[in-house]
This record gives structure tokens, C-alpha cells and sequence, in this order.
């Protein structure tokens, strides 16, 4: 019979409330990661003062390298957050992006001392990024495990929000940029004492959780089902718009700032607090956009993926050419507005591709198939900050940019032409029966 090694779902009451603190020491880690990734994107103009370095320098020093080690660090961390847990892992993470804060005073006045800085909180940043969804295989039953990675991109959200609040107004208060970052450390104390707590705190799951989630051995049909997904086009279209977003965003939440800060005419000249205040104000629109698109996909969409999507990405490219639009990039409530419906599009992309995964693979394949996913989007961020910064580097400005983000964002709308999923239930069912039955 197939699939017959996965036991019934538990009931939510079989998961002790306990869960819930898990959850919000998730979403206060994954929001002090986000505030160490973002904080220095605002403080552009204020680095390059300090540094006598070009725009497109300072962005690759400051942004780029936490993208490169970031990657690389999510993709080995995830053996080691099976091996040890997230819990250790979240330790981890919080000690290297504070002690990354502290040296920026004393080596961050250099391209290669920030460039170690920044590798540093990045190595600590990637296993955090990786554990979204064991936490939720783990410490979740079924049915909220969709919440629990809503909430994964609503706490990132919230943390690019208040770093680019928190980074201009913590350098403001201590004169310097770099002691301004620095001063930002407790917040990482914070995560480690709330994930200190989980780690003495009583085990949420119960002891049948493991059957539920598909952990038995006697399952020897998951690694075949595995194969046989990624033997499939669709998968990678899947994964492809998760890339394409992740470059979008990182291109968006890493470059705009320093667009809207900067003199004219590289920039807007909005300044350090002016960028941050609109940037950290669009931010809401990702936020509702993460927690709102599971209700939009089944309401307005019946499911369907390939709608919301290109849906989504032609938005993404409207609104990232709207910032070189005169009387939009001049006026701050438009620009706030613009940058707002964004990355509220934006929201929409990972939650509805990986919500496609969830409902279209067999069970017990899913985080797999959305680790590869959200590993391999990684480097597409980091291909959209490179591609950004050389772009910024090469011309001193940032039309070309902007207009790169517009190219992929186009590209994303054609990639989801292809989300066909009647098409694609019709030969993965079929497929997946065989191989859970037979065991193959």
C-alpha cells in the first residue's frame, strides 16, 4: 500500500504549548539575523566617507560578501543542524553575527577588516536561515507547518524593518557608523538566552512525532521518490522562481537603500535616516504579503500557482522601474507606497512555490526538495547583488541596476508560464505510487 509507513497525523493537542515559545525564539534569531544583514545597507554614504572606497566597493564589501558566505554557510549547515539541532545551531549563529558587531570598530574601517567582519556574522547566519523548516518538521504538526514558514519570512521582514531603522539611529547616537553597528550586540545576547530557554524548556513534540513526519527507516522509498522528483522539469521551474526571487530581493533590500540615500545624481539624497525610514516602511508590505498569501493563493487562485506568480513577479518588475520614474522617486509617501506593493508581491513568491511543493510531493520528500530550493536561491541572491554592484561599480549609478532587477523580474513572469500543475500531479502521482509500493 502506499505510502503505508507514515502514521496519521497527530492532533495539535498532542504538541505541547510550549511550541509557541519555539516559535517566537524563531522569529526574534531569524529577525536579529535579518537586522545584521541589512543594517549596513542604509549607512552607504557614511562608509564611503570613512573609507575613500566607491559606491560599488562598499556595497560588495558590506552586502555582497554576506551573501557569498551566507550561502555556502546555510548549505553546510543543514547536515550539521540534523546532527545537532537548531538549537545549538541558533547558539552558534547569535555568537557570530555579535562578534562580528563588536570588531567592526576595530577592523571595519578597512575593505578586508569589514569584508572578515561581515563573512563572520554570515557563517553564523546561514545555519539560522537552514533551520525554518526542521523547526517546523519537528516541533509543529502538519497542518501548521505552513504558519511556521509564514512566520519564517514575516520575522525576515520585520528584522531588514527595523535594521534599517536601527542602523542609521544607532549610528546617529554614537557619531561613528561602525561603533553604531557595534552597538547593536545585545540584540544577539537576546537570541541566545530565549534559545537557552528552549534548550532546558520541555520537549514540545511527542514521542510519535517521528512516524508522523516519515522518519522511519522501514521508508526506504523516500530517497527514490527524491530522485525521481528532481528527474522532473517542474521541480526545477520551482526552484527557479525561488531563485529569481531571491535575487530580486537581495538585490532590492541590499541596493535601494543606498539608492535612496545617496547625493544626487548617484542617488535620491534622502540621507542615512530618510532611506531607512521608507525602506524600513516598505518592509510592511513583505511582512502582510508573507502571512496574507496562503489565503489569496486558495481564495482568489483556487491553488493555483502559476497565476499568483506571474502575477507576483510582473508587479515586482512594474514596481522596481517605478523608482526611476521622475515625480515617484521624488515624492516619499509615492516612493513609500511604490517599494511597499513591492515587496508585498515579493512576499508572495517562496510561500507560494514552496506551498506548491508541500501540496504536490509526497510528504516525505518536501523538506528536502524545499532545502535544495531555498539553498540554491541563496546564490541567487548572491548573483543579484554582484550583478547590481558591478553594474553600480561600472557606470556610478544606479539605472542599470534597477533595470537588471526589472530584466529578472520579466524572467520570473516566464518561468511561471510553465507551473503547470494539473500536468505535473498527472505524472509525479503515478510515479510516487510505484515507488512507495515497491520500495524502489
Amino acid at each position: 500500500m502506499a505510502h503505508s509507513a507514515t502514521a496519521p497525523a497527530l492532533s495539535e493537542g498532542a504538541y505541547k504549548p510550549f511550541r509557541w515559545f519555539v516559535l517566537a525564539t524563531l522569529i526574534v534569531v531569524v529577525a536579529v539575523q535579518a537586522i545584521a544583514l541589512i543594517a549596513p545597507a542604509p549607512l552607504i554614504g557614511e562608509i564611503i566617507q570613512t573609507t575613500n572606497l566607491t559606491p560599488g566597493e562598499v556595497t560588495w564589501m558590506t552586502m555582497g560578501t554576506w551573501n557569498l558566505f551566507v550561502a555556502v554557510a546555510a548549505i553546510l549547515g543543514g547536515p550539521l543542524i540534523d546532527k545537532f539541532g537548531f538549537k545549538w545551531m541558533y547558539i552558534f549563529g547569535m555568537v557570530m553575527i555579535g562578534l562580528g558587531w563588536l570588531l567592526m570598530p576595530v577592523i571595519g574601517d578597512s575593505f578586508m577588516g569589514m569584508t572578515v567582519a561581515r563573512a563572520i556574522q554570515a557563517i553564523g547566519g546561514g545555519p539560522i536561515m537552514g533551520a525554518g523548516v526542521y523547526i517546523s518538521a519537528t516541533c509543529f504538526p502538519r497542518k501548521e507547518r505552513a504558519m511556521v514558514n509564514g512566520f519564517l519570512g514575516f520575522a525576515m521582514g520585520l528584522g531588514i524593518m527595523a535594521g534599517l531603522t536601527l542602523g542609521p539611529a544607532s549610528t546617529a547616537a554614537a557619531g561613528n557608523w561602525a561603533v553604531g553597528l557595534s552597538n547593536l550586540w545585545p540584540l544577539a545576547v537576546v537570541g541566545i538566552v530565549m534559545t537557552v530557554i528552549v534548550m532546558v524548556g520541555p520537549k514540545v513534540a511527542p514521542a510519535d512525532a517521528a512516524a508522523e513526519r516519515g522518519d522511519s527507516t522501514a521508508n526506504a522509498s523516500n530517497l527514490a521518490l527524491y530522485k525521481k522528483a528532481l528527474t522532473m522539469p517542474l521541480t526545477w521551474i520551482a526552484t527557479a522562481t525561488v531563485v529569481i526571487a531571491s535575487w530580486f530581493n537581495q538585490a532590492f533590500n541590499d541596493m535601494t537603500p543606498g539608492y535612496l540615500a545617496l547625493d544626487t545624481p548617484v542617488g535620491l539624497g534622502l540621507g542615512a535616516a530618510g532611506a531607512g525610514s521608507v525602506a524600513s516602511l516598505a518592509q510592511i508590505g513583505n511582512m502582510v504579503g508573507c502571512l496574507a498569501v496562503g489565503v489569496l493563493v486558495e481564495r482568489l487562485f483556487h491553488g493555483k500557482a502559476r497565476p499568483a506568480l506571474m502575477i507576483a513577479f510582473t508587479a515586482m518588475a512594474v514596481g522596481a522601474g517605478l523608482l526611476l520614474v521622475p515625480g515617484i522617486n521624488t515624492s516619499q509617501v509615492l516612493l513609500t507606497a511604490v517599494m511597499m506593493v513591492t515587496v508585498f508581491f515579493l512576499g508572495w513568491i517562496n510561500a507560494t512555490a514552496l506551498g506548491w511543493v508541500a501540496k504536490n510531493y509526497p510528504a516525505e520528500i518536501t523538506g528536502k526538495l524545499g532545502g535544495t530550493a531555498q539553498g540554491i536561491g541563496i546564490f541567487g541572491g548572491l548573483a543579484g547583488v554582484a550583478a547590481g554592484s558591478a553594474a553600480l561599480h561600472a557606470t556610478g549609478f544606479y539605472t542599470v541596476s534597477t533595470l537588471i532587477m526589472v530584466g529578472v523580474a520579466l524572467v520570473g513572469v516566464a518561468v511561471s508560464f510553465f507551473m503547470q500543475t494539473q500536468k505535473h500531479q498527472a505524472l509525479l502521482s503515478p510515479a510516487a505510487e510505484t515507488l512507495a509500493s515497491s520500495g524502489r
